[in-house]
């Protein structure tokens, strides 16, 4: 049938996570053996879609979804190991993790593998007692369809063990809105698949996995009954067996077949997990233990662990599954295979072109100031890879036409000149800025300088959607501020010197909005005109005119494109640090009530909680 994920399942991409399946509003994908010792998700009937919608977005071979995925998680691995309280594979510690969780009350229950025969089924379990039945290790492939049982099931909230290429799928499922620009696919019924929410990820380290038939053919070639197995463990390039008589066997894992999508795979420790563990680097009957997250710091603190890791073991590993990737990918681009180039969504201010080939944004710099040096570097690097320069109407230089296996190279060799990708996607974009002060002779304030404070405030925060902040060193607006987020304006609001005007009339030869009138030996200003550009103060000959306050006007909730949205102004703003104050609780408040991410802005945020309401709480939490 035609399904758009045969492109990844036919090419021997698919790394068989079986998150498609359980996405399927309608139920229609199954997992079959295609007779090569691989079972591979295949529909069961005709899909109205023909796969363009949830399972491929979902499809970690599509795309990771990385770099939206870290910033709104910020990573950051700790290495421990240490020993659980009970018994299992390398001391317990996954079983310890998840009893814990229930006995507090953090989930209902636990989405993990249990097995028949160490043919590998996924389960899941509500009871400490049970979750010590699953405490063994499987090396062979299982799929996730516990986790749509627990919903079937009503229950809310899980924790879920998997592998690196099942955490990944699931960090998708976690922020499937921000990453597939929609809230999911309907089932011909009307209803979305009903999953549970997932609210830890505990990850196993992987090299490869193996589908079972091709396990119990290999141990059968070897005189092992599968049925006398009591544990697998891999050691230095062998299946270490254990049988029930308590004799030890070995198999050189050279003699197995791994999943053809493993190939394809560069995640050996589960980088997108809360915690992932696993036996590398730790002493015998310890489990290395890996947090990534507050959750993860938060979960392996029931158990007692220490933190002298032997790091070289395990980056031995990460480096070799990394290494087979890479020569995996070239042998692939060799022979005109199929690659998918699923990493990319890992770098920020990467897209796809409509000709499949790809642009690299660089976020802007404050202003739009570059140095001559870092101009000379973006312009050689676009000639070295065949690329075409643009600059975006936001001061940012984009790299177009570059074939999707040089993107990692050319980004790594950005950073190393501290040219940072991104600015794309719903986060807060580079900050736009006019030339401001000194630059212009109409500026009045140092528009570079606020424009990087306000950067190294917000660069790349996470938002609902986009989220553009743009500031104008004076009232004329050229960078368009009122139609922006937040726009800023700089502003100094004029007061008359009676003792030193003399009626001269320059202020009213420079004013180019009316807002000054000359009676007799003195001017007047009209505050309901005035829009504080300070031309007049500059301009007097007299020092007839001074600065009564200056500051900012602050813009909120503008909005260009389809439809033009001007921000309510805010006034009376004196200082940087109150600006930014307000902006980030615009940003939470925003985050707080939004709806539809990728789809509604700020602006249409406001309108439906209410303007007034929602600048209330800005100002409240701005205090």
């Amino acid at each position: 049938m035609d399904w758009k994920l045969n492109d990844i399942v036919d090419n021997g991409l698919c790394a068989n996570c079986g998150t498609c399946a359980i996405i399927c509003p309608n139920n229609i994908i199954e997992f079959e053996d295609k007779g090569n010792n691989e079972k591979t998700p295949k529909l069961k009937e005709e899909c109205l879609r023909k796969g363009h919608g949830a399972c491929y977005d979902i499809c970690p071979r599509v795309s990771t979804g990385g770099y939206q995925i870290s910033i709104r998680e910020n990573f950051n691995e700790n290495y421990y190991y240490g020993k659980g309280n009970v018994e299992g594979q390398d001391g317990g510690i996954v079983t310890t993790f998840l009893k814990y969780l229930i006995e507090n009350n953090k989930i209902d229950g636990a989405v993990l593998v249990d097995d028949q025969l160490w043919k590998p089924t996924s389960v899941v379990i509500q009871n400490s007692e049970d979750i010590e039945k699953c405490a063994k290790s499987k090396y062979t492939i299982s799929t996730l369809e516990g986790l749509r049982k627990a919903g079937e099931l009503g229950i809310e909230k899980v924790a879920v063990v998997g592998l690196p290429c099942q955490i990944n799928a699931l960090r998708k499922l976690q922020y499937f809105p921000f990453l597939a620009k929609y809230d999911g696919e309907p089932g011909k019924n009307g209803k979305y698949a009903k999953l549970p929410k997932i609210e830890y990820l505990i990850g196993l380290f992987c090299t490869k996995k193996f589908s079972y038939s091709n396990l119990k053919e290999v141990l059968e070639n070897n005189n092992i009954n599968i049925a006398n197995v009591v544990k697998f463990d891999i050691k230095k390039g062998n299946l270490i067996i254990l049988l029930n008589d308590n004799t030890e066997k070995q198999i050189s894992l050279k003699e197995f077949k791994a999943c053809e999508g493993c190939k394809v795979c560069n995640d050996f420790i589960g980088k997108f997990a809360d915690l992932s563990v696993g036996s590398v680097g730790s002493p015998e009957g310890y489990t290395t233990v890996i947090t990534l997250t507050e959750k993860g710091e938060e979960i392996k603190n029931c158990v007692d662990l220490k933190t002298d890791v032997d790091l070289d073991k395990v980056n031995k590993l990460k480096n070799t599954k990394i290494n087979n990737f890479k020569k995996e990918i070239n042998k692939r681009i060799e022979e005109n295979k199929k690659v998918s180039y699923y990493w990319i969504s890992d770098f920020g201010g990467v897209g796809k072109r409509g000709d499949g080939n790809h642009f690299i944004r660089i976020r802007g710099k404050p202003s739009g100031f570059y140095k001559l040096d870092d101009v000379n570097y973006i312009t050689n690097l676009t000639e070295q890879y065949g690329g075409i320069l643009k600059l975006t109407n936001r001061g940012a230089f984009e790299i177009h036409n570059i074939k999707p296996i040089d993107v990692d190279e050319i980004v790594n060799k950005l950073k190393e000149k501290d040219l940072v990708t991104g600015s794309e996607g719903p986060l807060v974009r580079a900050t736009l800025a006019c030339p401001g002060e000194v630059n212009c002779s109409s500026g009045l304030i140092n528009t570079v300088d606020l424009c990087k404070y306000i950067e190294d405030n917000f660069k790349e925060t996470p938002t609902n959607y986009k989220f553009k902040i743009a500031i104008s060193g004076c009232p004329n607006k050229c960078v368009r501020p009122q139609i922006t987020d937040i726009g800023i304006v700089g502003i100094k609001k004029p007061v008359v010197v009676e003792d030193k005007c003399n009626g001269c009339g320059r202020c009213f030869d420079v004013c180019k909005i009316g807002a000054i009138d000359i009676r007799g030996e003195t001017s007047y200003t009209n505050k309901n005109i005035c829009n504080s550009c300070g031309k007049c103060i500059k301009a007097c000959p007299n020092e007839g005119r001074e600065v009564k306050e200056d500051g900012y006007l602050l813009y909120i909730g503008g909005k260009s494109g389809r439809e033009i949205v001007e921000g309510i102004s805010i006034d009376n703003i004196n200082n940087k640090e109150q600006l930014i104050k307000i902006i980030d609780c615009v940003i939470k408040t925003y985050n707080k009530y939004a709806i539809k991410p990728q789809r509604e802005r700020l602006s249409a945020t406001m309108e439906r909680i209410g303007k007034g309401k929602f600048l209330d709480e800005v100002m409240e939490n701005a205090k």
